[in-house]
């Protein structure tokens, strides 16, 4: 095998890892984003039912 085909297979392996890790990286950033949703949700109907008790005193 010729240098040239071992350069082009190291960049061939470099970029199939650099693709793999970007859609890793999407897929866990779509679920922290989810999950940041669902957080803000939950705080939103805490501190709604915290106004409702308040306005109930």
């Amino acid at each position: 095998m010729d240098f040239l085909e071992f350069l082009f297979a190291g960049f061939a392996v470099f970029w199939a890892g650099l693709f793999i890790y970007l859609l890793w990286l999407q897929a866990r950033l779509r679920t922290v984003q989810r999950e940041l949703q669902r957080l803000e949700e939950r705080l939103a109907e805490s501190e709604q039912r915290e106004a409702e008790e308040d306005a109930a005193q």
